[in-house]
Parts: structure tokens; C-alpha cells; sequence
């Protein structure tokens, strides 16, 4: 199956480098298809928004700035509503997701799959450059959402593309920056397929993850559980 158009969404707070990269590696990918990148900027300081401005006199870049930081799962909510494709995609700025994964997202959803993720935790995946604690706080995090998604290994992975259908119609309360686990809970899907890949070291700027972004996760988690059980009992 093929679809008109893919809209590929990029949340951005100071990756004024990293954007300068990802872009042309985007472009190279679905040169074959017909494509937009959104980038949603929550007014960096450091001038993304300017530099994606002036790449989209080359690609097909369209930036959505925000007038403070909002958070990750809201501007990529941001993106998706604003998107023009029939598949839509999310991607980090800080090249932590390589694009070159791109096409198998594609290829899985043009087969018939509702939702296609990337995958760090089954075979052929992995993750580069994390300590120990890192990876047992990630761990921890899929073990905690484990009975509310089960079948998928990394529900809780911020590099996925989906039908637009998915997300019709759905009522979301982003939280945090962990939108793929809401989706898989909330969205209109049946068939999801993960994708191994290898999840990136951070070359340039700093990680987001702190101890406030660990307490959003939990926020979400409860919000999450209490929605399936509401419709449980509904």
C-alpha cells in the first residue's frame, strides 16, 4: 500500500547543530518519496529555529515555533496536527535516532502495519554509550509499563511512524516526552511491528533526562493506568 504523503516531525529546544545534519540525512532517505519535515521549535536560544528556516529554501522544511518549552510529547502532538501526510513519523534532533532506519519504517507500514517502532530491546537492537544507571533506569521504565502494553518490547521509544488514522480522533494529555507509550495505550491500532536499531550516543549538546522528566514519566504512568482501568470498568 502506498500513501500520498509522509510527514516526518522533529521537536527541537537548542539543537542548533544537530539540525544542520539531519536534515540533509533526511532528505538523502525519502528523496524517492513525496515528504515534509516539520520541526517544532520550542524558541530555542540558541537559533534552531533560524538555521531550519534557512534549510527550508532547500528542503521541504516547514518550522512551527513555540513560544516557550513546552515539552517533547506536546510538540510532537504539535507537529502531528499540523502534519499534511497520511503516515507520520517522529525523530530526535540530536542524531541519537539514525534516519537511515527510515525506509524499513516505511516499507512496514506500507505492508499493512498501523504502527512501526524502533526498537533498542529486541534482536539486532541495542544502545550505545549508556551507564549502567542509564540503562537500568530505561529498563525500569518498560518493566513499569509492561502490563499496560504487552507484546511490544520498547513501548517507550521516541523513534516510530504511524497512519494518521492511529491518532484520529483521540483525546491525548501529553506528558513528558514518552508520546509513543500513550499512543500504543490510547491510539485506534491493531498491528505494530518493531524494528531493531542502534540508538545513538549524543555527539553534540546535552541530554534532556533528569530527575523532572523521570517524575513526568510516572505522572504519565499513573494517568495511563488510570485510563485503562476506567475502561475497563466502563
Amino acid at each position: 500500500m502506498k500513501f500520498e504523503k509522509i510527514s516526518v516531525v522533529i521537536p527541537t529546544y537548542n539543537e542548533a547543530e544537530n539540525i544542520k545534519k539531519i536534515i540533509p540525512r533526511i532528505d538523502k532517505i525519502l528523496k524517492d518519496y513525496d515528504y515534509e519535515i516539520l520541526v517544532v521549535d520550542d524558541s530555542s536560544p540558541d537559533g534552531t529555529a533560524k538555521i531550519a528556516k534557512r534549510l527550508s529554501k532547500q528542503y521541504p522544511v516547514r518550522v512551527l515555533k513555540r513560544e516557550k518549552k513546552l515539552g517533547l510529547a506536546s510538540a510532537i502532538l504539535h507537529g502531528f496536527k499540523n502534519a499534511n501526510g497520511d503516515v507520520l513519523g517522529v525523530i530526535d534532533a540530536d542524531l541519537q535516532h539514525p534516519p537511515e532506519y527510515m525506509k524499513e519504517f516505511i516499507r512496514a507500514i506500507e505492508g499493512g502495519y498501523d504502527i512501526a517502532i524502533g526498537s533498542r530491546y529486541i534482536e539486532g537492537g541495542r544502545v550505545e554509550g549508556w551507564s549502567w544507571t542509564r540503562k537500568m533506569v530505561s529498563k525500569g521504565a518498560i518493566m513499569l509499563a509492561k502490563p499496560l502494553i504487552r507484546g511490544v518490547k520498547d513501548p517507550i521509544s521516541g523513534y516510530f511512524f504511524l497512519k494518521k488514522d492511529v491518532i484520529e480522533g483521540v483525546e491525548f494529555n501529553p506528558t513528558g516526552y514518552k508520546l509513543s507509550l500513550e499512543i500504543l495505550v490510547k491510539g485506534k491500532w491493531e498491528r505494530a511491528k518493531e524494528i531493531p536499531y542502534t540508538f545513538k550516543e549524543r555527539r553534540i549538546g546535552k541530554s534532556k533526562l533528569d530527575k523532572k522528566e523521570i517524575f513526568k514519566y510516572l505522572k504519565l504512568l499513573c494517568n495511563l493506568y488510570e485510563y485503562r482501568i476506567k475502561k475497563v470498568f466502563k
